[in-house]
């Protein structure tokens, strides 16, 4: 069979609540290798989510946080000394859990390029040797693409070790290919995320006398910082009602001065404002205060908690169609997807919603609605306890989750 814990097709088939409460009489421990917070970025919130679902289903725990609580934008993915130095710390300590008696799987939240790579297949290795099967779980869309870019040793290094999981988790069902590059289809489970967020404002008003547009993320290019400039600018010329934030911080100096000049070269000024960073009150006013939220990513996303917080705050998405948002944000109906993030086709659709108040909060109260059925952290607890507890139950068959797929031989 094929494994299945979750997403839109997949909600029939989650287990009633009370099923997950009380722990087997043989659960044996867990040994999460992820990080959490700070800093307060996706996988840390999602980790944390994931740990607070696990506590309180029962379920014991040993950890290993990989966070780095000093971290700063600029420094992630790089080779340096004080990133290898935590590395090295974070792998003897995974060498030491992973080899206590009470420990039966090992859960790790994979990255997408090298050389954090390297990192966890160490990790993946200390599981191997320890003789436990490991979960894997990749939160991006771009896995798959990075893996046909790279040569044959680096690919058969990743079969080797991403490749011999016990079983992996991607984000949405059209993101199962970013994993089957290295895994069977049979051993993929799909696991949507989830999280706890009570900002919605149903009273919203709908004016058309000044629409607030939303860009929550981190300030990198990739991310789409500069082309929601651009596009902001674009809308605006032609809706002066418009106002834009950009919210997150600048990973360098240098982007940042970048990205100054550039608003001082489409003439923007009191139209869109820049606050840093925000979190807990003054993010949620930040939700509080928007129409609509855009997201601008230049390459493949997962699918990300922005969105899902965008939708539970009840914002009308803007973004383009990647293939996990594409599960996530059902075009016409809670946003507006564009086939590329480019400043135009934004903009376009931008300039549509500031135009239609009543679609506007159509949208909104539809993205909050499906965010309650399908995006809940208690849902998100559910379906991961799904896929990990098989291997926690003492006795447990792997292979009922590795069964063969309908229809093969």
């Amino acid at each position: 069979m094929v494994i299945s814990s979750g997403g839109m097709a997949g909600e029939r088939n989650r287990p009633e609540p009370g099923l997950l409460t009380t722990p087997s009489v043989n659960q044996k421990t867990l040994l999460v290798i992820a990080p959490e917070p700070p800093p307060f970025t996706g996988m840390e919130l999602t980790t944390q989510a994931l740990l607070e679902e696990l506590r309180a289903a029962g379920i014991p725990v040993e950890r290993v946080n990989t966070a780095d609580p000093g971290d700063e934008l600029g420094n992630r993915g790089t080779w340096t000394g004080h990133n290898l130095l935590m590395a090295l710390g974070h792998i003897v300590l995974a060498v030491k859990k992973s080899f206590k008696k009470d420990v039966v799987a090992v859960y790790l939240p994979i990255a997408q390029t090298f050389p954090a790579l390297f990192r966890d297949m160490a990790f993946l290795a200390i599981a191997r040797a320890a003789r436990l099967p490991a979960i894997v779980h990749l939160h991006g869309g771009a896995f798959g693409g990075y893996y046909a870019s790279l040569g044959f040793v680096r690919r058969r290094l990743l079969k080797w070790s991403v490749g011999g999981a016990a079983a992996g988790i991607v984000l949405t069902e059209r993101l199962r290919p970013t994993l089957e590059c290295v895994l069977p289809r049979r051993r993929i489970a799909v696991v949507p995320n989830g999280i706890d967020l009570q900002i919605c404002n149903p009273a919203r008003s709908q004016s058309q006398d000044e629409v607030h547009v939303l860009f929550l993320s981190s300030l990198y290019r990739w991310k789409g910082a500069f082309v929601f400039i651009e596009a902001f600018a674009r809308a605006q010329g032609e809706r002066p009602q418009l106002r834009g934030t950009a919210a997150g911080g600048w990973p360098s100096d240098e982007l940042r001065a970048e990205g100054i000049r550039l608003i001082s070269e489409l003439g923007l000024g009191d139209e869109l404002e820049f606050p840093g960073v925000v979190a807990g009150e003054s993010k949620a006013q930040a939700f509080r205060d928007a129409d609509m939220f855009c997201f601008a990513a230049l390459e493949p996303e997962g699918q990300p908690l922005v969105i899902l917080e965008a939708m539970a705050a009840g914002l009308p998405v803007v973004s383009p169609a990647w293939p996990g948002i594409a599960d996530t944000v059902a075009h016409g109906e809670t946003g507006l997807l564009v086939s590329q993030a480019s400043p135009e086709s934004l903009a376009e659709q931008i300039v549509h919603l500031a135009d239609r108040p009543e679609e506007r909060a159509r949208m909104g109260a539809a993205g909050r609605a499906r965010y309650e059925v399908l995006y809940t952290q208690r849902l998100f607890g559910e379906r991961m306890i799904d896929v990990l507890r098989p291997f926690l139950d003492e006795g447990a068959d792997e292979r009922a989750l590795v069964a063969e797929e309908p229809g093969a031989g």
